[in-house]
């Protein structure tokens, strides 16, 4: 029964040796873990030390492009307000006419315009006439030029 008792206790010793072997490769492939894990985190602070100044720069200068926009948009406002402005003056001016205009006949219209059509025309003929006579003037000029000259 003795025997049986110290195969019993070198079962228990084998286990308990084989146990501690176990948890010491777990302990050693854990520390690994933390050793690759804590460079890893390492490398990942040397990152953001050089990242987060660059990020603070791209901040700014969208600070700055957001406030140059809003400075843009406020220079706006006025021409906006200005042609809401004239908008509002031409439906007046229009509503005005609606109201006061006589009412024309398309006779009574080519009667009353005839006048100025006629002006426009004989304004025409003579700019016509007088362009002629400057380019035969100064080709005579340019003439008489070449035959002081020759």
């Amino acid at each position: 029964m003795l025997d049986v008792l110290y195969l019993t206790l070198l079962m228990i010793a084998v286990a308990f040796a084989l146990t501690v072997v176990f948890i010491v490769i777990v302990l050693h492939r854990f520390t690994k873990l933390l050793k690759t894990t804590g460079s890893a985190l390492g490398q990942v602070e040397i990152d953001m030390q050089q990242t987060i100044p660059e990020l603070h720069h791209t901040l700014k200068q969208t600070h700055v492009t957001v406030d140059d926009i809003g400075e843009k948009l406020q220079a706006t406002d006025s021409l906006f307000t200005t042609a809401d402005n004239v908008g509002r003056s031409v439906q007046n001016m229009n509503q005005t006419v609606q109201k006061t205009k006589p009412i024309w006949k398309k006779d009574r219209l080519e009667e009353d315009i005839e006048p100025y059509v006629e002006g426009i025309r004989w304004t025409a003929v003579a700019s016509y006439l007088y362009k002629q006579w400057k380019e035969e003037y100064t080709s005579r000029g340019s003439d008489d030029q070449t035959r002081k000259e020759g």
